[in-house]
């Protein structure tokens, strides 16, 4: 819950006569949907043998495990965003954010991302907009980018996490681990989950802008791991699950469907706007990439 108080308007003036008229204050809610999901791999006694006894199969999987989950809930946000911003290029203004997408009006025509995009997400922002701090985007917007020479890269010799590029150095900005790539200021991830439409050369593709906290996360229970061996058939069995929430902050989760499927989620009515439109904090832009 948070309390929206009304603070628009001017001074009144004060006279000998009048009161003042004190502005109202109300509350609403976020509600986050709360997702429980889980998955299970397994592998027979066999499997191992056949390979003439190498790396045991499932410690391949124990080590690919996190990075799995973190896919997984990564497709998870993204599919909270195509619900609130809508399909691409659907032109559906009864989505939550419809206000904050770029180039998915009637009539507009996608481009490649430009330093245009960046000013237009801030402008949309309003007086919020220099709080950007991440854009994330398609390997082939980033593609794009990199062929236009329009990526900055900092190396991070602070031995500070890699946060951005404040006291940073270009000198051995093309090798090491500590490389932060960055567009128009903004820290860039890379991901191919993002949403997309039509393919080949007419492929267009999702883009988001972040202001630091735009996502919050939470859990409610402790992700679980267990494991299983069935005599019988010489296998070996892992299963996971965990029960939480990737929320876009200042909106709500307007329908009644508990433990939403991404296609619920997806959906334009599943999602309501509570905070002002600048105080979102996520902009979507729709591009496409001279890559494909």
């Amino acid at each position: 819950m948070f309390y929206k108080a009304n603070l628009s308007g001017d001074f009144e003036v004060l006279t000998d006569s009048l009161s003042l008229t004190p502005g109202k204050i109300t509350a609403d809610n976020q509600i986050a949907a709360v997702l429980h999901r889980g998955r299970a791999f397994s592998s027979r006694d066999l499997a191992a043998l056949a390979v003439g006894g190498g790396p045991d199969p499932m410690a391949a999987i124990a080590q690919k495990m996190a990075a799995y989950v973190n896919n997984q809930k990564q497709k998870d946000l993204f599919s909270c965003l195509t619900g609130a911003f809508g399909s691409i290029n659907a032109n559906d203004s009864n989505s939550a954010l419809f206000d904050l997408t770029i180039d998915s009006e009637s009539g507009d025509t996608p481009t490649t991302l430009s330093p245009r995009h960046i000013a237009k997400a801030k402008s949309l922002l309003g007086d919020q907009g220099s709080k950007l701090t991440t854009v994330a985007m398609h390997s082939n917007v980033y593609g794009d980018l990199l062929e236009r020479n329009m990526i900055d890269r900092i190396y991070d010799n602070t031995g500070a996490p890699d946060t951005g590029a404040t006291g940073g150095s270009t000198v051995r900005a093309f090798d090491g681990p500590n490389v932060v790539e960055t567009f128009g200021g903004l820290r860039i991830i890379v991901s191919d989950d993002v949403p997309t439409t039509g393919s080949g050369a007419s492929t267009e593709f999702s883009t988001f802008f972040f202001t630091e906290g735009a996502v919050v996360t939470g859990e409610q229970a402790p992700i679980r791991t267990q494991t299983d061996r069935d005599i019988l058939a010489l296998e070996e069995a892992m299963a996971v699950d965990l029960h939480y929430i990737y929320h876009p902050v200042g909106l709500k989760y307007a329908v009644s469907t508990v433990n939403p499927t991404r296609t619920v989620l997806e959906t334009v009515a599943s999602w309501s706007k509570v905070y002002e439109t600048k105080n979102i904090g996520i902009v979507r832009a729709t591009n496409v990439s001279n890559m494909d």
